[in-house]
């Protein structure tokens, strides 16, 4: 029995260009965010093998409610249509993408200067997950899905100093075998950021944030077969600016590569680009 498996799940990866301000955000809202992010790889083993480009794009819609003070249900629905640029062709893959529902409970009280979650979430297998791709491509690019019901443990913890504020939000995905036989390696993301708030006008406050966001991944697996190029990791510095009335946030962010190791380093990142907008009611 022959097996190939050269996908990871980089392209679902906690670097995606959301707000980094979302795990603070109180009581009910619903947003809108766009993702792209940039990757490069070789299409051979050769010094002069031609470069491909992966240019993965999320639309996301996202959705909190705020049970009582201290629950929270949150909804994530990401679109993605993502584009491989080869010597040989292009290919383009869209359609939804993996949604995930998770709850948080508050464990610290309202005197407390520090904001302390702790949740428990499912990512469901919505989006299409194609066993072909897996074993042809370098990323995870040209797939919409993992294909398998997925847990992922995240905590969010915020805290204020004056007009600075510090936030980490952290989740660590269990996923599971899909229908094929194939399972991505888990998951840990963390992301980190310091912000300064400059009051404009009353109602109006520009938030400046730098921080750092990492993302490390298993080895991909199939009929307990491990492929360990697969196992990797990424660390980004994120960057960008938040801008808030009583009602609307929204804003723009950028990555760029701080430290990395995908597919034993045959694919770089090379930037992302985000912009995104919450409404709260």
């Amino acid at each position: 029995m022959s097996i190939t498996a050269f996908a990871c799940d980089v392209c679902s990866c906690g670097s995606a260009n959301n707000s980094v301000f979302t795990n603070a955000i109180h009581g009910n809202f619903i947003g809108m965010s766009y993702n792209h992010m940039f990757f490069q790889y070789k299409e051979g083993v050769f010094e002069d093998s031609p470069v491909a480009d992966d240019r993965i794009n999320t639309v996301t819609v996202t959705g909190q409610y705020q049970i009582n003070d201290r629950i929270l249900i949150n909804a994530i629905l990401p679109y993605r249509f993502n584009y491989r640029y080869t010597s040989e062709a292009d290919v383009s893959v869209s359609g939804l993408g993996d949604v995930s529902i998770y709850g948080l409970i508050s464990v610290l009280n309202k005197a407390s200067m520090h904001v302390l979650k702790l949740g428990l979430g499912l990512k469901l297998p919505t989006g299409k997950f194609d066993l072909q791709s897996s074993q042809d491509n370098k990323t995870s690019s040209t797939q919409l899905g993992t294909g398998s019901l997925d847990v992922a443990l995240p905590v969010q913890y915020a805290f204020g100093f004056g007009d600075f504020s510090f936030n980490l939000s952290a989740v660590y995905f269990v996923k599971n075998t899909n229908s094929q036989s194939f399972k991505y390696g888990n998951q840990t993301q963390v992301n980190t950021s310091i912000a300064y708030a400059i009051p404009i006008n009353k109602g109006f406050i520009m938030s400046p944030y730098v921080g750092v966001n990492y993302d490390q991944f298993k080895a991909s697996e199939r009929f307990e077969i491990i492929d360990h190029r697969t196992s990797g990791y990424m660390t980004n510095t994120n960057f960008g600016i938040q801008m808030e009335t009583e009602r609307v946030i929204m804003g723009l962010n950028s990555q760029l590569s701080l430290d990395q190791n995908l597919i034993e380093h045959e694919v770089l990142f090379k930037y992302g680009l985000g912009v995104f907008g919450y409404w709260r009611f």
